[in-house]
Order: structure tokens, then C-alpha cells, then sequence
């Protein structure tokens, strides 16, 4: 067989493994049996363990658990920027319930997902030092091509949302820690995102600071935002629609959360 007609036969096989199948148009991600593996020198460390998970439009979830207990993976995981072993992560990617499979996707297809359907959010924020906050969030947008008209409107309306419209042109250095939080956020949305994916979004911050970053993304989960957090806190854990602990990669344990944002620091 020529080498052309192997590229041929390798791509036709490639678009069959990433085929749409229809989920729940309300469903705004699932996965099924999430398996991830490490081997660090002679031994085999399992950081996922066959994990079931489904969230919702609009749903606010949190996972907690102890360090090393499989949290950032699974975020690493759902974003694209670790692979799982075996298991789907079926992602609804036009909102109306036709789910692709996130660990069967190309590289460009999954480049995409990440740019435009999927926002990040991480506990050193991951700003650039020599960009603006306006830049920071802009940069999204320019690698997705959008209009300079549409990236004003949308940049200024988020950090203005956030509460940074005074300080949409400081650099990260000159910004406190909440306020460089604020523009992560801002950047995860810019794209309007199907999910947000928030890794320990708060573990750098002081207890006010926290407060503030939970309430927003209340807001967020009241405007119709789904949210997925992990961290070890369960105190802000408490405030999303359900939290779920993982342990040594296994879903242990399942509450109902939702209490109020004023009580979680209430011994």
C-alpha cells in the first residue's frame, strides 16, 4: 500500500473514531470510567479509577479531596491537557446534544475544544507578566481569530463584569492576587466556554479574598454558567450544587451543597 493511500486510510479511520453521538441536550459534559495511570520508577500509581461523572447546564459542582488524591488530573484530563488511559469524556459541543468524544479527538480538534468550549482556571493564574489584564483576556480571542471590533466589546464587558474596568490596563504585577484571579476568570469566559474548569481556584487567596471568588462564580452558576472546582477546601465546597470527594481516585462520597455563601466561615 502506497504511503498516500495509508494517509487516506488513516484519516477515514480518524473521522469514524470521532464520530458525534447524541447525549442529553442538558448535559454539558459526561464521562464514563475515567482511568489514568502514572509509573513512577518501578511502581504503577492509578490517579483516576473507572470515574463516573455527568454535570449539567448550569450546574455548579466540587470536587474535594486530600493532595494526591487525583483532583488535577481529572481537571488535566477534562481540559485536554493530559490524556486519560481508557474511558470517554463526552463533551456536548454544540450545545444542543451532540457529544464528541474528548480521548478519541485529533490534536486540532482537540486544540479547538480547548480554545473555545472549555475555560481554565488555575491556582497561580497563569497570567502573562508582560501583558495587560485586557491583553490577558484578549489573547483567547485573537488565537480564535475574532474581530478586533468584538474583542474591545467583549474584553471591556467581562473586566468590567469582574469589577476590573478601572484596572483593565495594570499588569499582573501591579494587581493584587484576587484581582489577577479576576482576570483568569474573565479570560475563561471570553470565549463563552460550555464549562469552566477551576483547579484550587482559591488556594492562594486570603479568606475575604476566597469569599469574594466564590460569590462570583455563584453568579456565574445563576447566569447559566456550568462550573466544575476542586479543592481542598470544604468549607467553599459547601456552596456548590453538589460535592463530591475523591479519594486515591475513586468518587467515595456524594452531598447536596447550596449553603449560603454568608455561613460557610459559621462554625
Amino acid at each position: 500500500m502506497s504511503i498516500e493511500k495509508k494517509k487516506v486510510r488513516m484519516n477515514k479511520q480518524r473521522r469514524a473514531t470521532t464520530k458525534a453521538v447524541r447525549i442529553d441536550p442538558n448535559i454539558v459534559l459526561t464521562v464514563q470510567n475515567l482511568t489514568k495511570t502514572y509509573t513512577v520508577g518501578n511502581s504503577t500509581i492509578t490517579a483516576l479509577n473507572k470515574v463516573n461523572l455527568t454535570i449539567r447546564k448550569g450546574e455548579f459542582i466540587a470536587i474535594v479531596g486530600p493532595s494526591g488524591s487525583g483532583k488535577t488530573t481529572l481537571i488535566n484530563c477534562l481540559g485536554a491537557l493530559d490524556f486519560p488511559d481508557s474511558g470517554k469524556i463526552i463533551y456536548n459541543v454544540d450545545g444542543k446534544g451532540m457529544g464528541l468524544d474528548l480521548a478519541v479527538m485529533t490534536n486540532k480538534q482537540k486544540k479547538k475544544i480547548r480554545l473555545r468550549k472549555i475555560g481554565l482556571i488555575f491556582q497561580f493564574y497563569n497570567l502573562f507578566p508582560i501583558l495587560t489584564a485586557y491583553e490577558n483576556v484578549e489573547l483567547p480571542m485573537i488565537i480564535d481569530k475574532k474581530s478586533p471590533k468584538d474583542r474591545e466589546e467583549k474584553v471591556k464587558f467581562l473586566l468590567k463584569r469582574i469589577g476590573l474596568g478601572e484596572r483593565m490596563h495594570h499588569l499582573p504585577s501591579q494587581l493584587s492576587g484576587g484581582e489577577q484571579q479576576r482576570v483568569t476568570i474573565s479570560r475563561a469566559l471570553v470565549n463563552d466556554p460550555l464549562i469552566i474548569l477551576a483547579d484550587e481556584p482559591t488556594g492562594e487567596l486570603d479568606t475575604e479574598t476566597t469569599t469574594n471568588i466564590i460569590k462570583i462564580f455563584l453568579d456565574l452558576k445563576n447566569a447559566g454558567e456550568s462550573i466544575l472546582m476542586v479543592t481542598h477546601n470544604k468549607r467553599i465546597a459547601k456552596t456548590a450544587d453538589r460535592v463530591i470527594t475523591l479519594t486515591d481516585g475513586v468518587f467515595t462520597h456524594e452531598i447536596k451543597g447550596g449553603k449560603p455563601i454568608e455561613d460557610i466561615y459559621k462554625h
